[in-house]
């Protein structure tokens, strides 16, 4: 194998190494680096470079994708949250191991992933549906983050996924459910299951999301101030339900009216552990199931398409047409930042485009 040395500036200097042909477009490839110090270091780098060139074809060409997902798997998920490990098992066991699991890591090539994904959006899916954009876009991520890692350790020398189709994931427009349909469904859960109509009530004031209510114990909520504080989730994990942070990694606080007081008050009396709970408040209810219940309700109740998650998104748009600041509103809904709170929901904050187009209408009306 050979190397070349570049000095680029003082103290920088280019590392060159051949590493081959490419099996596609049978074009020689080179792995370029720079690094930083002295000369005799930078020859030193190259010695390891021009070592670990020669070792990486015989490594890569011994290695499977499934021992490389599993390698990269055991490392990456290390400080995942439970929720992320789930989602991106059943990727690779649903998805990656089955279509690549016995091919040669060092023989996949950037064709090969662009006809992966073609095939899965076509009929790659559940009894042979079509994969949805959004999941085409996570296996997409996995597959670029472990061959990542296979640079890193030397196997191979060029990323495939890197230059695989883009995959372009286009967020679902927000259509929140109206006033007139929370009003229903809370009426309809009220005749069915006190419990389920205050999850669903607390949901609708709060904006808080399905593992936050889950995660909600009774010692979380102050009746006599009219504020619960969101401490915990309550996630699928691999093996599943368990408790863990909040997705934001802190716990965050949030008033409630009297209203929404006097029906936790009507369920307190003598509860402790999880709010919403089958087993006096041991064990909280499965999340999966709470999705579960809360479309059956809905149907129930003759109401349209909308989903749990959505009634988070009632809460942010009606206080915005109502003219709350939007700080208030971010915090109240647990983003980081203001910015992410405006980038999903300016189009409910009321006054600025009505100003706009009052604006360019008085340039273009004639002045007497």
């Amino acid at each position: 194998m050979a190397g070349s040395i570049r000095q680029r500036s003082a103290g920088s200097f280019e590392l060159r190494v051949y590493v081959g042909v490419d099996p596609t477009t049978k074009a020689r490839c080179y792995r370029s680096v720079t690094v930083r110090g002295s000369l005799a270091e930078a020859e030193r780098e190259l010695a390891i470079m021009v070592e670990q060139a020669g070792r990486a074809p015989m490594v890569a060409a011994r290695t499977t994708i499934r021992e490389l997902l599993k390698r990269w798997f055991a490392i990456a998920s290390a400080g995942w949250a439970p929720t992320t490990i789930r989602q991106t098992r059943s990727v690779l066991n649903r998805y990656l191991l089955p279509s690549l699991g016995e091919r040669i890591v060092a023989n996949l090539t950037t064709g090969d992933l662009d006809e992966l994904y073609v095939e899965l959006g076509r009929a790659g899916g559940v009894q042979g549906q079509p994969l949805a954009a959004g999941t085409l876009a996570r296996i997409h991520v996995v597959l670029r983050s472990a061959f990542a890692h296979a640079v890193r350790w030397g196997w191979i020398w060029d990323n495939p996924a890197e230059r695989a189709h883009r995959i372009v994931y286009v967020a679902p427009e927000i259509r929140p459910p109206s006033p007139w349909d929370v009003q229903t469904l809370l009426q309809h859960l009220s005749e069915q299951s006190p419990l389920q109509h205050l999850f669903v009530h607390l949901a609708a004031v709060t904006g808080a999301r399905r593992a936050q209510l889950l995660g909600l114990r009774w010692d979380d909520v102050d009746l006599e101030r009219g504020r619960i504080e969101f401490r915990r989730g309550w996630v699928e994990g691999p093996d599943g339900p368990v408790i863990a942070p909040t997705k934001t990694k802190r716990s965050h606080s949030v008033d409630i009216d009297p209203a929404t007081v006097t029906l936790l008050d009507g369920l307190a009396a003598g509860h402790v552990g999880f709010v919403f709970s089958d087993d006096a408040g041991v064990t909280a209810w499965k999340p999966n199931h709470v999705t579960k219940m809360f479309g059956r309700a809905r149907r129930g109740a003759g109401l349209g398409e909308f989903r749990l998650h959505d009634l988070r998104r009632f809460m942010a748009t009606e206080m915005l047409h109502a003219s709350i600041p939007i700080v208030v509103v971010s915090r109240r809904l647990d983003h980081r930042r203001v910015s992410t709170t405006l980038d999903r929901y300016a189009h409910a904050v009321p006054g600025f485009d009505r100003d706009a187009c009052a604006t360019v209408a008085a340039l273009l009306t004639p002045h007497r």
